[in-house]
């Protein structure tokens, strides 16, 4: 196959959620904040980002990746505990 592999964006947020719900704050918060900058110019999420580029690749936007966004953000506000 040709192309290049990046990083699973819901990946990524599922570590924040693990994180935040760890009580690991400072870290969930950090990796919080790189996702959050990685959106596109509207706001959205590819399924994958380049992680040299920071290009998103794959299908886009991600439905998957928002969803996992949304449950890193409720994790992070409700302070870990769910």
């Amino acid at each position: 196959m040709n192309g290049r592999e990046g990083a699973f964006l819901a990946c990524s947020f599922w570590l924040v959620e693990a994180l935040a719900l760890l009580g690991c704050r400072s870290d969930a918060e950090q990796l919080m904040q790189q996702l959050v900058d990685s959106a596109n110019d509207v706001g959205l999420y590819a399924e994958e980002i380049d992680r040299d580029t920071g290009e998103h690749l794959g299908n886009l936007p991600q439905g998957l990746t928002h969803l996992a966004l949304i449950n890193a953000a409720v994790a992070l506000r409700s302070g870990g505990e769910q």
